[in-house]
């Protein structure tokens, strides 16, 4: 039996096979992830290490050539090139198409791991990232307002990027531009010289005032409640009263030989604000952010993997709506980039075809056989 003449005897069971395939239809597109691009695994992997304040020369010695030699012997390495820059060390790592870059990955991690006593101290751990050219953001945000440009950006750090980085999908919310606030401490070289401190010593003080340290516990019948001493900075001016350094008086000898309480009351206290000056101030800028020429504070959403971009970009539209409401009222919230746009458009496209495409001979059929 012949196709034509089972759907013709058998009109039930042929209506019940088509609509099954459309069912299925409908239940595929709704969970088939909406992307913008597939997803590619690009070949590469890149291996970060920072040292601060160290000249290209360094870098290249202290740490590229010996990451170099480390990863130059995992298998599946086509191409190996490096980047030495001022406190910045690059070095990157091509591999064929089909190796599994997982694992490629995991191999680099294990032959760092046997190098990393030769690095030096002061510098960053060493990082092993994968490469991606289409990790770009879902949606980009721009915020303005009627006050200083720090304020708008520690309202975007306490309210909006929480808000943002709380909705289902939302991997994390990078802020741009601004000003941020710093805390400089000047130090005097030559009230240094004169209170015989050294400079490291200021940094370890204040490093070591700003902390919180547990204190224990306290039992009582059922409960026990854990203790803990607040040392970190409130204010600006607590900073200064920091003790650098404490100072004693030489215990004299013979008749003029002092009590032990006259030593203890002898004693004084170098503090910070003798031999530095703190001045709230701002960081120096790496970067501005501007929208239609004016200055902002932008904000880049990024998906996490394997989520659908059109119901983040959903959940986050719906967000937008409770945020506004919790910002003060010249807080601007604008939409600049949102990449769900170009995937409806790009979808949207490949339905119009699809119709074009099944009626279209259907037209052309029909008019030859007019005329």
């Amino acid at each position: 039996m012949n196709l034509p003449r089972f759907s013709i005897a058998r009109p039930v069971t042929t209506v019940m096979i088509f609509a099954g395939i459309i069912l299925f239809g409908f239940i595929s597109l709704s969970r088939l992830p909406q992307e913008l691009f597939p997803p590619i695994t690009y070949p590469q992997l890149t291996v970060v290490t920072t040292y601060e304040n160290a000249a290209p020369e360094e870098i290249e010695t202290l740490i590229t050539k010996p990451v170099e030699e480390a990863i130059g012997t995992v298998s599946g390495i086509r191409r190996l090139r490096s980047i030495s820059r001022e406190g910045l060390s690059l070095v990157i790592a091509e591999f064929g198409w089909s190796e599994n870059m997982d694992f490629a990955a995991l191999r680099m991690r294990e032959k760092i791991d046997l190098i990393k006593e030769r690095l030096p101290r002061e510098s960053e751990e060493p990082l092993v990232m994968k490469y991606n050219p289409f990790e770009m953001p879902i949606m980009t945000l721009s915020i303005t307002g009627d006050r200083p440009l720090q304020d708008i950006r520690e309202i975007c750090r306490r309210i909006i990027k929480d808000e943002l980085e709380k909705i289902e999908g939302v991997a994390s919310a990078a802020i741009i531009g601004g000003l941020e606030r710093e805390i400089l401490v000047e130090a005097d070289q030559g009230r240094l010289q004169a209170q015989n401190v050294a400079l490291l010593t200021v940094a370890r003080s204040i490093s070591d005032a700003n902390l919180n340290y547990p204190a224990g516990t306290i039992k009582e019948s059922f409960y026990e409640y854990l203790i803990r001493t607040l040392g970190e900075f409130e204010h600006v001016d607590e900073i200064e009263e920091i003790a650098v350094k404490v100072e004693k008086e030489e215990e004299p000898r013979g008749k003029d030989k002092k009590t032990k309480e006259e030593i203890s009351t002898s004693k004084s206290l170098v503090l910070l604000k003798d031999i530095a000056t703190v001045y709230d101030t701002v960081k120096e800028r790496t970067s501005f952010s501007r929208y239609d020429g004016n200055e902002n504070i932008s904000i880049s959403i990024q998906k996490q993997a394997q989520t659908n971009t059109l119901q983040v970009v959903n959940r986050v539209r719906k967000a937008l709506d409770f945020i506004r409401a919790e910002v003060p009222s010249d807080i601007k919230i604008k939409i600049v980039s949102d990449q769900s746009k170009f995937i409806k458009d790009a979808i949207n496209g490949v339905k119009d075809a699809a119709i074009k495409e099944e009626y279209l001979p259907f037209w052309c059929y029909s008019y030859s056989f007019v005329m």
